[in-house]
């Protein structure tokens, strides 16, 4: 026994008074700390290092994209400070530019100089290209609410009743940062020449243009001075009306604008078709302020569109549907853990009436969930943390872990009581002599989360999460400590009633067949070892093997997209027909399919069809197995389809037509689209990387589970390359760069100075009419007027060549990429890099091109590597705590064992369940280290106890196993039945599956508990009998002297 008692139980059983004022003061901070904390979806102040840059360029050559913007950002961008990483994609619209920085950039700073850099970078830039935009990543950056909105044929202007009927009003809230929509176009004034009347009058269409561009202004002229009043002086030539546009003079012969093109105000020609649900419609974001609460702000927006906005008589008609709502999410989630933490409780209260026989103390140890959950929630709060799914974790987690202490100490306090010794004294001093092991044990559970709280990683800020899921779990087990040392002492002196009741019956013949069982294990050490060998054989080369090893970031699962090219040769009615047949198709199996919306976006050789799933229920534990047993018997109802039926019954029902080709993904929420498998192939010559890109294709079709494979060549369309022979254009006395910019204005169109409306302004484009330049012909019959008055055709001054062009062209860090993409059904990342090895194995590249895979590998290894950094560590902090408690660098080592054997029980969990192993099974397998070696030390603690008593080291091992058994058994079911409805349930964290970490802690637990009462105690004889023989040892090399026959490693 100690000499003095511990402060704590002494404090609690002599100041009753003192402990419960402050137990009821943690209740009610805890409470106000609840009602009081904000409540998102993830947690705040993570901010990606990434920064984007989109520069919008419509209807471009993806080439000249490249050239003429793609390259000038770059060569700017890449003199930020702190820039690991450059990549642009030029496309046909414009031009996306990724930048990365090191994990130790201040963001702020680097978003104001990509700001210089893009103002430094605008003068290199085309003339037309009026705007660009920069992008940061961080939590704000999704929206909150994402909607529909369908009309039916024949509403005029959807575009103006959405902007003024749904997106103004909902401008005017406070908390609304931002809003985009798309589907719909703004009217706008076009000027579409008509070139037989250019040919008739002999005008140069570039010099029309020209003239229009500096023809709309307003600009200041300065100051002048009437008496003593300043007045402004503005010179203005702004158009008023469509006339007096139309109006406008183009040569000295008074002919006019509207003399040889049409003036209108429309929508403009569409080369997007967008629809929604198989009619005209809007797509809106909604995304509110920094600061804003989410589940507030999707309240009220919800409220506003449902009483307010939706009950205008124009949008009687309309169809609105709500695909996203962040707050209803959060809350869903939210309430999805809680009962999951609840339910956790509940079986864990179970556990403790099933063993303790004493419904009164069962009460109270039942408190010491709740109060050890109020404490850490008390730390999250003033610590300025939100109560979000990542610290909703933690505290499930938390659950069957926050009583163990109080069982150890509970257990003790009456084993006393047993042995005759007063209530009082037995309290105190029960507590006092488990004192230092608990404190053990719960600093080797806190332990494991250290290395993730100070290890910097470049994994897409997985250790910034991880702390988020640490940091909870550290406060409850603290505060799990305190109530062990506080209340239980407090309340087994003054609110106990009788003494523990008698065990049952079940675990005294338990604890009996135990004693058996140990005492000829002891007798039969060599069994034993093998039979370890044996099991770490089975557990690491039988059912490692037999696992898959995922990312598991499956994010969105509630929608998929079909992808399609087609002929370019398609006109616009026969992509449109083909567009109706794919909605056709899907909307007869809406119902099967429990579909919310579609979508469908098409061009001329290409087109989208993005179909919104109903998304699935998170199902509590007692779903589950109602499930599982109707089924069993017979008696279940039919399950909607998940995402990959109904993609695999949609392949099998859309009506492809020859030179159609269908492909699929779906969208992520995270950095890359889930299930792709990418190779980046790099060179300096695109058309080369296209012929390359062609065989890869071909070995990526032969992948497991492919689904379909693209590249960026295969997205692009037919173009027309046009080579301007400059020695006929200068025998025609035509310049040829007129040539190429009137080609460019009158095929591309230009936008003019805006129309300033009353109440907005209006965008002012001019190009030649759609009917003018639809076919070859027609563009080769362009003319152009040279000095002399002299029409010439195009026909005469160029050559013409029609070639596939690319949908996207990419460079990373100076160096052009092209990507080859396969979609796929497989989800095994290690098997599926071994996959690509293979069959790139033989595949030879010309000198100066290179290939490799793509992100997902990279961020997977990268995960890989701080997980197993993390354990490694957790595993060496572990066993120097252990060191410091036993005095002893060797009879650690003992208790060391239980983790390798709660891996076999982790493993089979995985093999038996056919769950992959993922980054939620990672964690579980990382907080195994902390909880496994707790019985151990318990039970090793117990055995030097009784060995410093005088009891042999046999007869400490057997009293101290028929001792610990009990707690051994609570703490670990507790435990185990605590984390139950978390490995049944099927909800998710951020759309990763939370199930696996459950069952990998169940499994682990389960196996480590019975091994550690039996396989412990062995090696605990053999690295104590390791530690005579190196005292012997010792002693005989220093002094001569032979040591004792027993060593307590205390003494050591």
């Amino acid at each position: 026994m100690h000499n003095r008692p511990s402060f704590l139980p002494k404090l609690a059983v002599t100041r009753p008074v003192t402990i419960i004022v402050s137990l009821l003061a943690i209740i009610v901070l805890g409470g106000v700390a609840y009602k009081q904390i904000p409540i998102e979806l993830l947690p705040s102040g993570f901010s990606y290092p990434a920064l984007g840059v989109w520069t919008p360029y419509p209807n471009a050559n993806p080439q000249e994209v490249e050239e003429q913007i793609a390259r000038p950002i770059e060569e700017q961008v890449r003199t930020i400070p702190g820039v690991t990483k450059v990549e642009t994609y030029s496309s046909s619209n414009g031009c996306w530019t990724w930048m990365e920085f090191g994990n130790d950039v201040d963001m702020d700073a680097a978003y104001d100089q990509l700001r210089d850099r893009m103002e430094r970078a605008r003068a290199m830039l085309p003339d037309d290209l009026d705007r660009y935009y920069l992008r940061r990543f961080g939590r704000n950056d999704e929206p909150i609410i994402f909607l529909s909105i369908s009309f039916p044929d024949g509403v005029d202007d959807p575009y103006y009743i959405v902007e003024k009927l749904i997106k103004q009003p909902i401008e005017r809230i406070d908390g609304v940062a931002n809003i985009e929509t798309w589907g719909a176009d703004e009217k706008s004034i076009q000027i579409l020449i008509d070139q037989d009347k250019v040919k008739a009058h002999q005008i140069n269409v570039y010099d029309v243009i020209s003239e229009m561009r500096s023809d709309n202004f307003a600009m200041s002229s300065g100051w002048v001075y009437e008496g003593d009043k300043k007045f402004i002086v503005r010179s203005l030539a702004r158009f008023k009306s469509l006339q007096e546009i139309a109006a406008i003079p183009i040569n000295k012969f008074g002919l006019t604008i509207g003399d040889i093109a049409e003036v209108k105000y429309d929508v403009p020609e569409r080369n997007w078709t967008q629809r929604v649900n198989g009619g005209q419609g809007v797509l809106m974001d909604i995304y509110k302020e920094s600061l804003s609460n989410t589940v507030e702000m999707s309240h009220k927006l919800k409220t506003l569109l449902n009483e307010e906005i939706l009950t205008h008589p124009k949008l009687k008609s309309a169809d609105v549907q709500l695909l996203f709502v962040q707050g209803d999410l959060i809350e869903d989630s939210v309430n999805n853990l809680r009962d999951t933490a609840i339910w956790g409780g509940v079986f864990a209260i179970f556990i403790l009436l099933f063993f303790l026989k004493n419904l009164r103390m069962t009460i109270i140890m039942m408190f010491a969930i709740p109060l050890s959950i109020l404490i850490s929630l008390i730390f999250v709060y003033f610590i300025g943390w939100t109560l979000n799914l990542i610290v909703m974790m933690g505290l499930m987690i938390s659950v069957g872990m926050v009583v163990d202490n109080g069982i150890v100490v509970l257990e003790n306090i009456y084993r006393m009581r047993s042995e005759g010794k007063p209530s009082r004294e037995s309290s105190i001093w029960g507590a006092s002599e488990v004192n230092l092991a608990i404190i053990m044990a719960t600093l080797t559970t806190i332990a494991v989360f250290v290395p993730i709280l100070i290890i910097k990683d470049g994994a897409g800020g997985f250790n910034f999460y991880m702390q988020r899921i640490g940091l909870p779990v550290i406060f409850s087990l603290l505060g799990s400590l305190f109530v062990a040392l506080v209340l239980i002492p407090l309340a087994t002196t003054h609110f106990s009633g009788g003494g523990m009741a008698q065990e049952s019956k079940m675990v005294t013949r338990l604890k009996s067949l135990y004693g058996k069982i140990l005492d000829k294990i002891l007798n039969r050490r060599l069994d034993t070892v093998l039979a370890v060998v044996l099991i770490l054989f089975v557990t690491f080369g039988v059912l490692g093997p037999r696992i898959q090893e995922s990312d598991g970031m499956e994010g969105n699962i509630s929608d998929l997209r079909l992808m399609f090219d087609l002929p370019t040769n398609l006109t616009k009615d026969d992509t449109n027909r083909f567009f109706k047949e794919v909605e056709d198709t899907v909307f007869a199996k809406a119902k099967e399919y429990n579909i919310r919306a579609v979508d469908t976006g098409f061009r001329q050789g290409f087109g989208r069809v993005r179909v919104y799933l109903q998304p699935p229920e998170k199902q509590q534990w007692y779903d589950v197995v109602y499930k599982g047993v109707t089924n069993l018997v017979g008696l279940g109802k039919e399950e909607p389809l998940s995402r990959d039926e109904v993609l695999e019954d949609l392949k099998k029902r859309i009506p492809l037509k020859p030179g159609i080709k269908f492909r699929t993904s779906w969208r992520g929420s995270g950095m890359g689209d889930e299930g792709t498998v990418t190779i980046m192939l790099y060179g300096d010559d695109t058309g080369k990387l296209a012929e390359l890109a062609e065989e890869v294709e071909r070995r990526m079709r032969t992948l497991d589970g492919v689904i379909s494979v693209e590249t960026d060549r295969e997205a692009g369309e037919d173009e027309i390359k046009i080579k301007l022979d400059r020695e006929a254009t200068a025998r025609n006395g035509i310049n040829a760069n007129q040539v190429a910019n009137t080609l460019m204005y009158a095929v591309r169109g230009l936008n003019l100075p805006r129309f300033q409306a009353t109440d907005r302004e209006i965008d002012v484009r001019i190009q030649v009419q759609e009917e003018d330049r639809e076919s070859l012909l027609q563009i080769k019959d362009m003319s152009f007027t040279n000095q002399q008055g002299r029409s010439v055709p195009l026909s005469a001054m160029a050559t013409f060549n029609i070639e596939k062009g690319f949908g996207q062209i990419g460079r990373t860090d100076g160096k052009t990429f092209l990507a080859v993409k396969a979609q796929t059904t497989a989800n095994d990342v290690p098997r599926i890099s071994a996959q690509i090895d293979q069959l790139m194995a033989d595949f030879t590249l010309p000198y100066g091109y290179d290939w490799s895979k793509g992100d997902r590998f990279r961020r997977f290894r990268e995960q890989g590597q701080a997980m197993q950094t993390a354990l490694m560590l957790s595993v060496v902090l572990v066993y120097l705590l252990m060191a410091i408690l036993f005095e002893s660098f060797i009879l650690p080592l003992s208790i060391m064992f239980a983790i390798p054997l709660s891996i076999f029980g982790a493993n089979l969990a995985l093999v038996i369940s056919q769950t992959p192993q993922d980054l939620m099974a990672g964690i579980g397998i990382i907080i195994l280290v902390g909880v496994v070696v707790n019985n151990g030390i318990v039970l090793v603690d117990m055995i030097n106890r009784r060995r410093r008593e005088g009891y042999s080291r046999r007869d400490a091992i057997l009293d101290a196993g028929k001792n610990r058994f009990r707690p051994i058994m609570m703490t670990s079911f507790t435990t185990i039945f605590g984390i139950v409805p978390m490995a049944l349930g099927s909800g998710d964290l951020i759309g990763i599956p939370y199930a696996p970490m459950g069952r990998v802690i169940i499994g682990g637990m389960l196996t480590s508990t019975f091994l550690t009462l039996t396989v412990i105690p062995v090696f605990y004889t053999l690295f104590d009998d390791l530690a005579i023989f190196f005292k012997r040892v010792v002693g005989w090399l220093v002094k001569g002297k032979s040591t004792g026959d027993v060593a307590v490693p205390s003494e050591n």
